[in-house]
Parts: C-alpha cells; sequence; structure tokens
C-alpha cells in the first residue's frame, strides 16, 4: 500500500483561500451554482438513461422508446436493449421513419441501439403499424444474401440495373427467405430514398429479412440521413455475418 504523503503547495494553496474568501458573497453563491452544473451535466453524461425492453412485444418497444425519446433534450442519447430481432426491425423503421439518429450493436443476443435525439418532436403516432407479428411464419434458409452493386451482372448498365431489381424482387416468393441481406458497396444505394427497389426491400424488411447496410460505404456515396431500411453496420458485424453463414449468395 503507497501512502502519498506530499504537502500541497501551502503557498498557491492559501492563495486561492483568500482569493476566494475575499469575493462578495453573491459571486461565491454563482461560483458554487456554477460547479454544481458542471458536475451534474458531467454525471448525465456517464449515466446515460437505459430504456430495456427485452422480452417485450411489439408495440411495447416502440412505445417505451418514443416516451424516452420525448423525455429527451435535444441532443441528449440514450441507450434501448432489445433480445427479439423483429422488434429491432420495427424499431430502426420507426427510427428511420422519424429521422432519428441511431447505431445498433449486438452482443450475445441482445443488441443495444444508441438513440440521439437531434429532431424536436416524433411525427409518426400510430406505433401500431410498425408491428409485423406475422414475419416469423417466413420460413428463413441457412444462407446470406451480398449486394455489392446496384447492378448484376458484367455487361449492359441498364440491362444490369433491370436485372438486379428482378432479383431483389424475386425474393420475396422464395421458399425459404435469407436470413440475412448484405449491401456494401454500391450496393448501399438500393437502400437509399431514391432507389427504384426500396419498396420490395421494405417488404423483405418486414418479413423478419434482417438487412444490414455497411456504413463506411454510406459515408462514401454521400448518403448519410437517406438510408430508408435496414441497420448500419461496421465490417466486424458484416465480417461475422458472412463468416457464420452456411452459403453466400452474390448476385
Amino acid at each position: 500500500m503507497v501512502i502519498n504523503n506530499k504537502k500541497p503547495n501551502t503557498k498557491y494553496y492559501l492563495f486561492y483561500v483568500v482569493k476566494f474568501q475575499s469575493l462578495p458573497f453573491y459571486f461565491k453563491q454563482l461560483f458554487k451554482l456554477f460547479t454544481s452544473l458542471v458536475l451534474l451535466q458531467t454525471n448525465n453524461r456517464q449515466e446515460m438513461r437505459i430504456v430495456d425492453v427485452k422480452g417485450q412485444q411489439c408495440p411495447a418497444p416502440i412505445i417505451a422508446t418514443k416516451k424516452a425519446l420525448k423525455e429527451s433534450e435535444k441532443g441528449e442519447a440514450f441507450k434501448v436493449l432489445t433480445d427479439n430481432q423483429t422488434s429491432l426491425n420495427n424499431l430502426t423503421r420507426f427510427l428511420m421513419d422519424n429521422k432519428t439518429e441511431f447505431s445498433v450493436d449486438e452482443a450475445d443476443g441482445v443488441w443495444t441501439l444508441i438513440i440521439t435525439k437531434n429532431v424536436s418532436a416524433t411525427s409518426i403516432a400510430e406505433v401500431e403499424n410498425y408491428c409485423t407479428p406475422a414475419a416469423s411464419v417466413f420460413p428463413k434458409g441457412d444462407f446470406v444474401i451480398a449486394i455489392t452493386s446496384d447492378r448484376m451482372g458484367d455487361g449492359s448498365d441498364e440491362l444490369g440495373h433491370l436485372l438486379i431489381g428482378n432479383f431483389i424482387k424475386t425474393i420475396k416468393d422464395l421458399d425459404l427467405l435469407p436470413r440475412k441481406i448484405i449491401f456494401y458497396n454500391k450496393g448501399v444505394t438500393l437502400v437509399s430514398d431514391e432507389s427504384p427497389f426500396l419498396r420490395h426491400i421494405k417488404d423483405l424488411e418486414k418479413m423478419g429479412v434482417e438487412l444490414l447496410i455497411c456504413a463506411t460505404c454510406v459515408d462514401y456515396y454521400s448518403l448519410d440521413g437517406k438510408i430508408e431500411a435496414g441497420i448500419l453496420s461496421n465490417m466486424f458485424v458484416i465480417a461475422d455475418a458472412l463468416a457464420s453463414a452456411g452459403n453466400v449468395v452474390r448476385p
């Protein structure tokens, strides 16, 4: 055990005490109030609010998230914990429709959403519209689809664009849906607000297919705030999804 016996610098300590004691009373009170506010803000930053919705079914997680958004100040962040893939999909759609910033991380079957209130109020009131109870009836196969371009195959760009659209539409009719669809490189443009195939991709998300979107690629193509489906993911999550899949299909 080490004991620090070093004495404080008496000269400067006495100077601080004398100067502080010589201040007018109201200045000292303002100083104490300012110090208290700084400590309070520091504690708030360190203790991020946690909204635990594990085990809850829709619309309960969305209602709890909406309530937390309403009670938060603009710029304030909080965490939402869920252990249900369908709830995660519903929450992300709700947040994207309300232009709310968020990030997602997964560990041991629990997803953590860090949500930052960047708008004054949520505009969507019908939270029940985001519930997809029928998603579980669509069986999934042990494969993922990796979409790396806004076109399919080489050759004609126009034909390739048509083919990728038809491919996405056809996925919905498969006997077994993919567990995940991963969009990276120029494939991320297919989930932007200008994509002609966005409706079909959102249908797949409603059917319970997890959509992973490369966040680095979104930044590269200047699509921040324009992604309308899926979850922004880092390369570790994407690599893990590819490595753990029974098969990877790349159109």
